[in-house]
């Protein structure tokens, strides 16, 4: 496709105008509003203010939370728990914490009882949400905190869950690993050093092993629920993976060739592939067909009028962050950030 997008910059005006010139509001309204979507069931987590309410797909509400704390933000829904971080909390500049949809608290860290350094900062929710996982470099205090032997070597890459029932930690080692998202507290996504990737489960040990060449792997989304994830190679070219045998199921660069810096998987079938630039950062891939479209995603926000949101958002982009998709929707929907609020973009 070779239309363009004409896009606002940011210092556009924050309240788009309909096709009937009413105004389009956010779906979800406020400049400091934070939210996640549960990608297995739709089940949308929105922060505005210190209230976290957690609500079905079709807008009904489930459960209200008070947040503690200093511009908390929701970052994970995964399975029943749910990720945020909050500041100014028991004297530390900032906690993370994971509580259940009801407001239980599963895990607050740092945490002193656990570890300082593990969970941390970068740390996730597992994909099934009954733990959380980080990826870690070996230094005597990791070796020691997880028992592993002197054979691997310090510097090595350290994958590393907790599980919440029966507070169990997980690690496993090696010079050859790079990067990790866990599937569960004991079921493992790792890339290879020098490109490559491999299944671990824990018991069992590798599922498969897929080797690579000519520099590293990224792992840019995985979905449990397709059996696939998509993995980024040291070429910018996204790949997607079959999760049960490691199989490459398709691959495709950018448009116009440019390297993938960023992707996503749909519901649908289709791929957000973010390549950045100023113009048509983003390309939907079908992989069925192997065909990229250059503007579905620009026009998806002209027919609505919100220009100034797509604006708004690519001044700020280095990746697919400040867009999810509203997974459900029978049709295929993002939600994107704006000026003042979430905005629902149908794709069709």
């Amino acid at each position: 496709m070779t239309g363009r997008c004409v896009v606002a910059t940011a210092a556009a005006a924050a309240v788009a105008v309909g096709v009937f010139g009413s105004p389009i509001p956010p779906r979800f309204s406020g400049a400091d509003t934070s939210l996640a979507v549960n990608r297995r069931d739709g089940r949308v987590a929105v922060l505005h203010g210190d209230k976290l309410q957690v609500l079905r797909p079709d807008g009904s509400d489930i459960s209200t939370t008070e947040i503690p704390g200093k511009n908390p933000r929701v970052l994970e829904f995964c399975g029943g728990n749910l990720l945020y971080v909050t500041h100014g909390v028991s004297d530390l500049p900032q906690v993370f914490v994971v509580i259940t949809v009801n407001g239980r608290e599963r895990l607050a860290f740092p945490n002193e009882g656990l570890s300082e350094f593990f969970p941390s900062a970068t740390s996730h929710l597992t994909l099934d949400g009954r733990g959380v996982y980080d990826f870690l470099t070996l230094d005597p205090a990791a070796r020691r905190f997880f028992g592993l032997p002197e054979s691997i070597p310090t510097g090595a890459g350290v994958a590393a869950t907790y599980r919440f029932a029966g507070e169990k930690v997980l690690a496993r080692g090696s010079d050859a690993f790079v990067g990790v998202v866990a599937l569960s507290p004991d079921d493992m996504l790792l890339t290879l050093k020098g490109g490559g990737a491999m299944r671990y489960r824990s018991p069992g040990g590798v599922a498969w092993k897929r080797e690579g060449s000519g520099g590293n792997w990224r792992i840019a989304d995985v979905d449990p629920a397709a059996g696939s994830a998509v993995i980024i190679d040291a070429k910018g070219e996204a790949m997607g993976i079959d999760l049960e045998k490691g199989e490459v199921r398709w691959h495709s660069n950018g448009e116009s060739g440019r390297p993938v810096r960023d992707a996503r998987l749909l519901k649908s079938g289709n791929v957000l592939l973010y390549t950045g630039g100023s113009e048509q950062p983003v390309t939907i891939f079908d992989p069925t067909t192997g065909e990229r479209s250059a503007d579905q995603f620009s026009h998806a926000f002209a027919r609505l009028q919100l220009s100034s949101v797509l604006g708004y958002w690519m001044d700020r982009a280095d990746s697919l962050a400040g867009i999810i998709e509203l997974s459900g929707n029978a049709a295929e929907t993002l939600l994107v950030r704006g000026a003042d609020g979430w905005y629902e973009i149908p794709l069709q």
